[in-house]
């Protein structure tokens, strides 16, 4: 009877041990799975880049409202060869100040070929939002500025931890040239653009 009792704890023991196991390897196909899933393009199967925020990352589509209520997604990027993504914040005052700098630069370029994107880092919030319309107005900027939506504030703003961040994206929605932080004068900036334009391919 003792050996009997042996045997049925060994068979009880070693069928957990083989359960333990088997949910082990389910747990790490379906975090493999979804590490896949993210890097995927939906309905294409191909990669869409780094997963950080770098050159090369694909910018995840996104619907966000502007500073007047007006809906800004990805074929935002499209319009124009380059976007500059500043990334700022109502609390910020290096951001601050170099707002009228960057306010200036839409006017040096070609509508097709230069625009900004502004991103509102802590929005959304209702004051907060309400002191970014007064800074933009103030700095005289008449570039769009986002209130960022659960995908930027997911994806993009999850690999942000200084404002102002500022990348620049080509008209498919990819990140081209480096991921800067701190401001900057128009004079550097039209430096640092030029350089981003002589680096893109010539082609459309």
């Amino acid at each position: 009877m003792e050996t009997t009792h042996k045997h049925r704890d060994g068979i009880s023991k070693l069928t957990l041990l083989i359960a333990v196991l088997v949910i082990i390897l389910v747990a790490v196909i379906v975090v493999s799975a979804l590490q896949n899933a993210k890097k995927a393009t939906p309905g294409t199967g191909t990669t869409t880049g780094p997963s950080t925020l770098a050159t090369g990352y694909v910018v995840r589509p996104f619907s966000a409202s502007d500073l007047n209520g007006r809906i800004v997604d990805n074929s935002f990027f499209a319009k124009q060869r380059l976007t500059m993504v500043n990334i700022w914040g109502t609390f910020c005052g290096p951001c601050i100040r170099e707002m009228p700098d960057l306010a200036q630069l839409p006017a040096a370029f070609s509508a097709t070929d230069f625009a900004i994107l502004g991103i509102i880092a802590d929005t959304p919030d209702a004051a907060n939002e309400t002191t970014a319309r007064q800074l933009t107005a103030s700095a005289g900027v008449t570039y769009t500025n986002v209130i960022p939506d659960h995908s930027i504030m997911y994806d993009m703003l999850a690999d942000v931890s200084v404002v102002p961040t500022t990348f620049f994206v080509d008209h498919t929605g990819t990140v081209v040239g480096s991921v800067l932080t701190g401001s900057h004068t128009k004079a550097e900036w039209m430096s640092i653009i030029q350089g981003v334009f002589a680096a893109l391919p010539t082609g459309p």
